[in-house]
């Protein structure tokens, strides 16, 4: 999957909630007159990524637009047309914390599931019931797909979320029967692992959610839940090595680069380029070339330099957290939760 960043303005409904989104550090990062990509940006990085057979690959699974907040840019549906022509699936990760269904960003979203896009959203309950909620039943009918990601600070959370989601799904008919048992095999394995282990670990959570499902295609609608964790973040856009939810277990991310996969890239609109889940925070410091500047062989050659540092940096961090001293940075730059 590629993640493209399409717009680093997060439009969040708490400003001071951004020092703890995963997108915060980017933008801290990117200067004011940088926060939209350009469509003449867009099609050199699709350019680019049809010359370059490993992006032309994830490409064909899939394009992220993420940010910050996609719907803010003024130039999404034209931005959406260009990256459409080389690939199948595009979709776009929104807030969805608009005030109404006239003005332009939801209309900008409509365009793009009309044209056969896919939106997701983040589920905020404090804007569910006065901007989520109305903008969602619409979007159930201009596409039969959905990602719902639901950021947890305490497992409890989750009860609370799930239980949003069931009320909301339950009103739409029988077509959703199949998305209600989803989610209430989620809710049921949390609830029962609250009440016997209320102080559960990390570890724990995992092996008890480890045999549920996250994805239903039944019925004639795909619908998919995502339990992300909240961590807190500092002024510096440095990301905890705990999650809030379990603070007392260090948090881990699994690299499949240095094992000589590379699942993820996600590029922001400098061109940037930062491999695997690092959207935001995570401070990854091998770079992987710059989309909109460097040559396709330029980038080749960065990507095998970045690979190598983060093959000696992984297995520094697997052993300062063995030895008993996660966090410690080590000199490859690499973020001291990836493994």
């Amino acid at each position: 999957m590629l993640n493209i960043f399409v717009e680093a303005n997060c439009n969040r409904y708490v400003r001071d909630e951004c020092t703890y989104c995963h997108v915060y550090e980017p933008l801290m990062q990117i200067d004011r007159s940088q926060w939209h990509l350009l469509p003449a940006q867009a099609q050199v990085m699709a350019d680019k990524i049809r010359q370059i057979d490993l992006f032309n690959q994830l490409a064909q699974q899939e394009i992220n637009f993420t940010g910050g907040e996609p719907s803010q840019n003024p130039h999404l549906v034209e931005i959406f047309h260009i990256f459409r022509k080389i690939s199948p699936n595009v979709r776009l990760h929104t807030n969805l914390d608009i005030q109404s269904n006239t003005h332009s960003r939801w209309l900008r979203l409509v365009d793009i599931m009309k044209l056969g896009g896919r939106v997701d959203f983040t589920l905020y309950p404090t804007v569910w019931e006065k901007h989520q909620k109305p903008l969602l039943q619409e979007i159930l009918g201009l596409q039969n797909e959905l990602i719902v990601n639901m950021i947890f600070e305490q497992v409890p959370d989750l009860v609370t979320q799930i239980e949003t989601m069931k009320q909301f799904f339950g009103e739409q008919g029988a077509k959703f029967h199949p998305t209600l048992t989803l989610l209430e095999k989620h809710r049921e394995r949390i609830e029962q692992l609250l009440n016997e282990k209320p102080e559960c670990t990390e570890a724990e959570f995992n092996n008890a959610m480890a045999d549920i499902e996250s994805y239903t295609t039944a019925g004639g609608f795909t619908f998919g839940v995502n339990m992300i964790l909240g961590f807190y973040v500092d002024e510096h856009g440095q990301r905890a090595m705990v999650s809030q939810p379990f603070p007392k277990d260090v948090n881990t991310l699994e690299c499949t680069i240095p094992r000589g996969t590379i699942e993820i890239m996600t590029v922001q609109q400098t061109g940037e380029m930062t491999p695997c889940c690092d959207v935001g925070n995570l401070k990854c410091q091998p770079k992987f070339g710059n989309l909109l500047t460097d040559s396709p062989d330029e980038i080749m050659r960065q990507i095998e330099i970045s690979r190598q540092k983060m093959i000696t940096g992984t297995a520094k961090n697997l052993q300062n957290i063995k030895n008993g001293q996660p966090g410690t940075p080590v000199e490859e730059g690499i973020p001291p939760y990836c493994v």
